[in-house]
């Protein structure tokens, strides 16, 4: 015989039909927060993994070619690390054939903001080393070079007044600072993750920290290199 489903059945099958739907959820929930957690710690690492991969790079490049002295400078929130970019167009400061290193530039004068150098190409390869939004370290302090400027051009532009002196001792450098929307290098965003950064030299010592985040998720990591 057919018979039709009581009220007391019908109560019972959306009760368990419910606590189905709700349990399902529950899990899709559960599931969804993990993911979005593990894609947030995997944004923040690749930014970290980004930005220290660079400087890593950068202070290979200038161990041995550079003056040691002048390798490394922290100035104003900023990091200064001698060398230059490579491009495909630029092979960076590479040693010379004849030339041994250490490789720099002489303060011949400076007026305003502006600095003029005995030599734009401090490793006489034939390419000039100093070009707009890379920085410059000298015996007097670390500055960074005007976006408006053009490379191979005398004399330098700075974005502030300089307080060297003629006879100092100069060397491009690549320009680390933290902005709004992340950690820059060279005016051209590197990491965006990054929401903090500071860079101390003490003594031989290059102290590196940095913060990710994102979406509340927050990894950092401090780093040490001796500067020798």
């Amino acid at each position: 015989m057919n018979r039709g489903v009581s009220l007391v059945e019908l109560m019972l099958s959306l009760t368990i039909g419910t606590f189905l739907i709700l349990v399902l959820f529950s899990m899709y929930a559960l599931i969804s927060k993990g993911y979005r957690e593990s894609r947030d710690e995997w944004y923040c690492m690749q930014s970290l993994r980004s930005a220290i991969a660079q400087i890593d790079a950068d202070l290979k490049q200038c161990a041995l070619l550079l003056p040691q002295d002048l390798k490394v400078a922290c100035a104003d929130g900023s990091l200064f690390i001698a060398g230059a970019p490579v491009t495909s167009g630029y092979p960076g400061i590479s040693l010379h054939s004849e030339n041994s290193p250490p490789y720099y530039s002489v303060v011949q004068g400076s007026r305003g903001t502006t600095i003029s150098l005995d030599s734009l190409d401090v490793d006489s390869q034939g390419s000039p080393d100093y070009w707009a939004d890379l920085g410059i370290i000298s015996d007097s302090g670390a500055y960074v070079i005007s976006h408006g400027y053009s490379r191979g051009t005398s004399p330098i532009p700075l974005k502030s007044t300089p307080r060297v002196q003629a006879g100092d001792r100069t060397v491009p450098s690549n320009h680390y600072e933290l902005k709004e929307d992340g950690l820059y290098r060279n005016a051209q965003l590197l990491a965006e993750a990054i929401r903090e950064f500071d860079a101390r030299v003490t003594g031989n010592t290059l102290t590196i920290r940095l913060l990710a985040s994102h979406n509340g998720e927050k990894k950092d990591i401090s780093l040490s290199y001796h500067l020798q």
